[in-house]
């Protein structure tokens, strides 16, 4: 019972999160930080430019969405992991290990990896051996194994 109600609450930290960020790219609701060092506002304004940061904010509100109403919800991990590396990446080695930017990154990862762990019994089939391609037109036969 204890590790339901931790991964609900961990599952409604990592929404809070995740929403307002993806939402503040399309709706302005508080001003997008850009960074205080060189090399992450570069690595910001490198992806404002290139357009990525408009993929990476579509990313994490629709994951966000989906984790807030328990739809998809191991693929809505596996969608925002890249997302959920980034930020820990830029709020740690660019910014700074030892700033309050650090430990936000710790928890937008952390939250993450605990929720992937919470729910690895649905990624079990990915990690069984073989699964033989099937065409579209392709009929199972009885005693045959469905993939």
């Amino acid at each position: 019972m204890a590790m339901r109600l931790a991964v609900w609450w961990v599952r409604l930290v990592y929404v809070a999160w995740m929403v307002p960020a993806g939402l503040n790219h399309f709706i302005q609701l508080y001003p997008q930080p850009t960074g205080n060092q060189d090399m992450s506002t570069g690595v910001f304004l490198a992806l404002i430019d290139s357009g990525m940061f408009t993929l990476v904010k579509a990313v994490e509100l629709g994951a966000g969405l989906m984790l807030l109403f328990g739809w998809r919800v191991p693929l809505a991990l596996v969608m925002v992991l890249p997302v959920s590396f980034t930020v820990w990446y830029w709020d740690t080695e660019l910014q700074g290990w030892w700033t309050p930017s650090a430990i936000y990154g710790w928890g937008v990862l952390g939250c993450n990896v605990f929720l992937l762990y919470a729910y690895r019994a649905s990624y079990k089939t990915m990690w069984e051996g073989y699964a033989a391609p099937r065409w579209p037109w392709h009929k199972v036969q009885p005693g045959e194994a469905q993939s």
